[in-house]
């Protein structure tokens, strides 16, 4: 279950390495307006300088720059990906640290600290490795995902405009170590958010009781890891439509079994499906095999069209307006956790609004809260804050304040 670094090698299918006249002459700077999907190429490295460059000096820079360049993406590259690796994906602990989650109480005021003990939230990056970090954003033709910004560096020598910056010239130009590189190349590349397994587990133990446990998606297995963390939650029932998650979610099911029982308590129940929420019930007839047993619902639904990923049954493939989506998708999932939810048992769904591709601020939770409010009484309202810090470097549906809105309803 666990990916090593020869997964990622495997990925990036690095060709024979260049030499140094064949990497300048190739070495150009990829056009962020493309919207193709192509990774198209603005300029060589020296018209692009010859353009941006006229009031500073990285013209007469561009020798260093460009053999810290080459060892990065030729002579050492092996020795630079394996950095990436360690840094972003790498797994040191044991999976007993992983089942292990501490139970801590992260509720101040209205808002869950999300943020604090989100390291436990690593092994989902790197058992969903190559999924996670193919995701898109906002457009299905996004050229600027993790992995396929790496594969245009380091089969092509097409780099991102940001890394011929002024700030992060100097950065490669004055080259120690790798760590300065992955983080400014990180800066400028999307990728999805992992829900905190601690965050998730402090707020299904405050605000849900009871054992078994319905979540509509699987978060990349974060989810079911803190269900097989928790003491008292004795049956996960999960869907998703990337296969590669379910099939993972699976195999963390077989790893936590063979695991011994006395340092994770009794047995628990796992079913999983690979199926969109709203096709539960025409396909596994969801509601008859479940009904009356749920105790609670939670999870963070998608963002609508805000992350695109490779493979599977997408909910904005199948409800491609807005409009659509909300009703199809949203309020078919709301429908089928309420067909399944014993009385007073609650749902909680963490969303927040964001801003479109179209540049408008989004009032998706307020949509999305009204649909599940004709359906479930509405109990509470909490805020889950995602970072100690904000900026314009956070996630997109988290920049305003890097919270996000939890809502919690209940079945009269």
């Amino acid at each position: 279950m666990i990916q090593g670094l020869d997964k990622l090698m495997g990925m990036l299918d690095l060709p024979p390495k260049a030499s140094f006249e064949e990497f300048e002459g190739r070495l150009s700077i990829l056009d962020i307006m493309d919207k193709s999907g192509t990774f198209a190429v603005r300029s060589d490295i020296r018209t692009f300088l010859d353009r941006v460059a006229r009031r500073d000096d990285r013209r007469d820079r561009l020798g260093p720059y460009m053999r810290n360049l080459y060892r990065i993406l030729v002579s050492h590259r092996e020795e630079a990906i394996s950095h990436w690796f360690q840094k972003y994906a790498e797994i040191s602990e044991p999976l007993e640290h992983y089942f292990s989650l501490p139970m801590v109480d992260l509720l101040d005021g209205d808002a869950f600290q999300a943020f604090k003990f989100s390291r436990y939230g690593r092994i989902c990056k790197n058992i969903n490795l190559e999924s996670f970090y193919n995701t898109r954003k906002l457009y299905g033709n996004d050229s600027e995902y993790v992995l396929g910004l790496m594969k245009a560096m380091f089969q092509k020598f097409h780099i991102r405009n940001s890394l011929a910056s002024p700030a992060f010239f100097d950065h490669i130009c004055s080259l120690e170590g790798y760590d300065r590189f992955w983080l400014d190349f990180m800066i400028g590349a999307n990728r999805p958010s992992i829900f905190n397994p601690v965050a998730y587990s402090s707020i299904l133990h405050k605000l849900f009781r009871g054992d078994t446990l319905l979540a509509p998606v699987m978060g990349w297995n974060s989810y079911q890891l803190a269900f097989h963390s928790s003491p008292t939650w004795k049956h996960f029932i999960s869907t998703d439509v990337i296969p590669s998650v379910v099939e993972n979610g699976r195999r963390m099911d077989e790893a936590w079994r063979a695991l011994p029982r006395g340092l994770f308590g009794e047995d628990k129940t796992v079913d999983l499906y690979c199926c969109p929420s709203e096709k539960l019930d025409e396909r596994h007839d969801f509601s008859s095999r479940y009904g009356n047993s749920v105790d609670a619902v939670l999870f963070s639904p998608p963002y609508y069209e805000l992350e695109i990923y490779d493979g599977g049954e997408q909910s904005i493939l199948n409800h491609p307006t807005y409009s659509e989506w909300l009703t199809g998708y949203w309020e078919e999932t709301v429908r089928l956790c309420c067909s399944v939810m014993r009385r007073k048992a609650r749902l909680g769904f963490v969303i927040s609004n964001y801003v479109n591709k179209d540049k408008i601020m989004t009032s998706i939770s307020e949509d999305m809260m009204r649909i599940a409010s004709s359906h479930l009484d509405v109990i509470g309202r909490y805020r889950v804050k995602w970072s100690a810090i904000s900026g314009s470097r956070q996630s997109m549906k988290t920049r305003n304040g890097n919270y996000e809105d939890l809502w919690l309803l209940e079945k009269s």
